[in-house]
């Protein structure tokens, strides 16, 4: 049995002291030639889109993640923008991208059986698949365990730790609510978001983070940027929104016709079984849906109908 293992931050394993002091303020009045590098680099690449990828090739050219950015991942509860989150993460680590979870919902354990289900493609992992999985995941892979509330301090603390310290390039905040003291805390979420925004732009890492989304009345009806709970300022802030949607329409007809051992038919097995919306792209032009199919046994989500699951541990 290997000895590797997916490292665990938690507060009483390193001192996050050093990194709760605000660091000395930069300059900000610079002089226009302090970007002309930068500027060269955007005329040579022709407009290219840049940044991490998703694991769906037809996502590429319109959704990517940089450095110096906030992703908001939306979703009303039980939809599985968490799992999702996770399967790009992997796709992250396998582009040569530091990852570090922070998931203050759910234990690091589980985090990691969903994630062995992802890179092993079946819902019976194997031992020889938890091996590969910890060895290909040492140096590209971190996750925070600390469950429950958290205090914005601290979570300033983790992000310019893991930063500095272990040169990660993602770092999850699962999710927001955990972060503030209620949903009607508009001032808290508007200073915890505008304090990310300055931590990814400081430390040039790519920060994604999670939020729940009034369920309303009708779960089929895909919800936008602005029926986040909580404050509107937190959509405002970020710099993309994406929103994840689970089609239980879907679900309940596959149920019945499965009920009534019936075949699926071809026009309910197109249907997607969940969409993946863009609804703000502030550094690109596009924005729109992506369709996606789910592997349940994987824990995968696939971008066509044939479903057939991805290498996540970076051969696709």
């Amino acid at each position: 049995m290997s000895s590797v293992v997916v490292p665990i931050i938690t507060p009483d394993t390193f001192d996050f002291r050093a990194y709760m002091v605000q660091s000395e303020p930069h300059a900000k009045v610079l002089s226009a030639d302090t970007w002309k590098e930068q500027l060269l680099e955007v005329v040579r690449g022709g407009g290219q889109v840049t940044g991490a990828r998703l694991p769906w090739a037809k996502t590429h050219d319109n959704i990517r993640f940089r450095g110096g950015e906030v992703t908001l991942w939306q979703g009303i509860n039980g939809h599985g923008k968490s799992q999702l989150l996770g399967q790009a993460c992997l796709g992250f680590a396998a582009q040569g991208e530091r990852v570090c979870i922070a998931s203050f919902e759910m234990k690091p354990v589980s985090t990691l059986k969903r994630m062995l289900r992802q890179t092993s493609m079946n819902d019976h992992p194997s031992e020889k698949a938890v091996n590969d999985l910890m060895a290909w995941a040492k140096g590209r892979f971190w996750l925070y365990d600390q469950l429950g509330t958290v205090q914005p301090e601290m979570i300033y603390a983790v992000i310019r730790y893991c930063a500095d310290k272990l040169k990660i390039k993602h770092v999850v905040i699962d999710s927001l609510m955990k972060c503030v003291r209620g949903e009607d805390d508009y001032n808290g979420q508007k200073d915890f978001v505008d304090m990310l925004t300055g931590l990814a732009r400081d430390l040039d890492i790519h920060i994604h983070l999670v939020h729940h989304v009034r369920k309303g009345e009708n779960e089929d009806k895909i919800p936008g940027k602005f029926d986040g709970k909580g404050s509107g300022a937190i959509s405002d802030q970020v710099d993309q929104s994406l929103t994840v949607w689970r089609n239980k329409k879907k679900e309940a007809a596959v149920t019945k016709l499965q009920a009534a051992n019936k075949p699926i038919d071809d026009e309910t097995r197109g249907t997607p079984d969940a969409i993946l919306v863009c609804d703000k792209n502030r550094h690109g032009e596009w924005e729109g849906k992506v369709a996606l199919w789910f592997h349940p046994q994987s824990l995968q989500y696939l971008g066509d109908k044939q479903c057939q699951p991805l290498d996540m541990m970076g051969h696709q």
